[in-house]
C-alpha cells in the first residue's frame, strides 16, 4: 500500500483504495441485538456458508431490520460478492440513513469493486467512496475505522481526486486527538511511506511499551524487526509477550509466525501454530485467521525443503479463505 499517487488515472487508481480488502472483515463488532447473536457467532468463526444461510433468513422474516441487513451486506463481502454487497449496504443506508456504520460498509463494498474497475470508472467510484466515508463521519465524529479509510483516501488519492498529504496529516492528527492508539498505528504507517526507519522503529517500541497486551503492534514489531535481519529481538519481544500471557494463543501464532519469516527456531514455531489451530474455540476475528495459520506452516515446511507438505499447507489456507492471497502466491511460486 505504498504506492505513490499520480495525476493521470491508470496504475495507480488499482491501488486506490487497495486497503479495504484488509479491512472488510476486520473491523471491530460492536454489541448486537440477541436475535442475531447465532449469525454473528457464525461470522466471527468465519463460518461464511452458515452465517449466509442465517442473515439471508433474517432478512427475508425482517426485511425491516437494519441491524441485520448490515450484518448480511458483511457476510456477503466476506463471501467476496462485493456487488451485492453494496446493494444490502444501500438498502441499510435507507432503512437507517442516520447510521454511520452503514455508510462505512457501503463505502468498503465499492472500494473493493473500485480495484477491479476498468481506469475510466475508478475515478467515479472513489468519488462514491468518499461520500460514503464523508457521511459515515458527519453522522459519528468518532468513527475512527472511518477516518482511517479517509486518511488512506488522501494519502493515495491524487489531488484532482481530492487527495494530497496536507488532508492527510490533518486527518492522521484528528485521529490521533481522538484515539492515541489508532493515531500512532496511523503514524507508523506514514512513516514507513516515509522510509523513515527511524520514525518507524521509534513509534512501533513505543507502542509495544503502552499497550503491551495488544497483538497489532507487537507483530507489527516482531515482523518488522524479522524483516531486518534482526531475529533474536524478534523473538525476545514475542517471547516476552508469551510470558505475560501464556494462555493466548496469539503467542502461538506470533511465535509460529517469526520462525516462519526468520527461519529459525522452526520446530518450536511449527508446534506453537499446531497448537494455535487446535485452540477452542477458534480465534476471535481480531485474532490471525487458521487459513494464515495454515499459509505459515507452508513457509516453515518450505524453508526445511518439504514442498509436499508446503503445498498442502497452502492449499489447505485457500480452502479456509480463497482470498488468502500470501497462501496463493506461495502456492504459486512453488516449484
Amino acid at each position: 500500500m505504498g504506492q505513490s499517487t499520480a495525476v493521470n488515472y491508470s496504475p495507480v487508481n488499482m491501488h486506490l483504495l487497495s486497503f479495504l480488502m484488509l479491512l472488510a472483515i476486520a473491523a471491530p463488532l460492536a454489541a448486537q441485538p440477541s436475535d442475531l447473536a447465532p449469525g454473528i457467532a457464525h461470522y466471527n468463526a468465519r463460518r461464511w456458508a452458515e452465517a449466509h444461510a442465517f442473515f439471508a433468513n433474517v432478512t427475508r422474516a425482517q426485511p425491516q431490520n437494519a441491524e441485520a441487513v448490515v450484518w448480511y451486506g458483511k457476510v456477503l463481502l466476506a463471501q467476496d460478492k462485493a456487488g451485492d454487497a453494496e446493494d444490502w449496504f444501500e438498502k441499510a443506508t435507507k432503512l437507517a440513513p442516520r447510521s454511520s456504520e452503514a455508510h462505512l460498509w457501503l463505502g468498503r463494498a465499492i472500494g473493493v469493486q473500485a480495484q477491479r474497475a476498468n481506469v475510466v470508472r475508478q475515478p467515479f467510484m472513489a468519488r462514491r467512496i468518499k461520500a460514503a466515508v464523508d457521511r459515515a463521519i458527519e453522522l459519528d465524529p468518532d468513527n475512527i475505522d472511518a477516518r482511517e479509510m479517509r486518511w488512506q483516501f488522501y494519502v493515495m488519492a491524487p489531488g484532482v481526486m481530492g487527495g494530497g498529504a496536507d488532508k492527510a496529516r490533518g486527518e492522521a492528527a484528528e485521529i490521533l486527538r481522538r484515539n492515541p492508539y489508532r493515531g500512532q498505528l496511523i503514524a507508523v504507517n506514514a512513516a514507513g511511506r516515509a522510509k523513515d526507519t527511524v520514525a518507524v522503529e521509534r513509534t512501533l517500541k513505543a507502542l509495544v511499551s503502552e499497550y503491551p497486551d495488544s497483538l497489532t503492534p507487537l507483530g507489527s514489531y516482531a515482523s518488522w524487526l524479522a524483516d531486518r535481519g534482526r531475529p533474536a529481538e524478534a523473538f525476545a519481544l514475542v517471547d516476552a509477550f508469551q510470558r505475560r500471557r501464556p494462555a493466548d494463543p496469539a503467542a502461538l501464532y506470533q511465535i509460529g509466525r517469526t520462525a516462519a519469516i526468520t527461519g529459525q527456531q522452526l520446530d518450536r514455531g511449527e508446534q506453537a501454530l499446531r497448537r494455535y489451530l487446535a485452540t477452542t474455540p477458534s480465534p476471535a476475528p481480531n485474532m490471525p485467521s487458521l487459513s494464515n495459520a495454515h499459509f505459515r506452516l507452508g513457509s516453515i515446511a518450505e524453508r526445511r525443503g518439504d514442498k509436499a507438505a508446503a503445498r498442502a499447507e497452502y492449499e489447505q489456507a485457500l480452502k479456509l479463505d480463497a482470498r488468502n492471497s500470501l497462501a496463493r502466491r506461495a502456492l504459486a511460486a512453488l516449484k
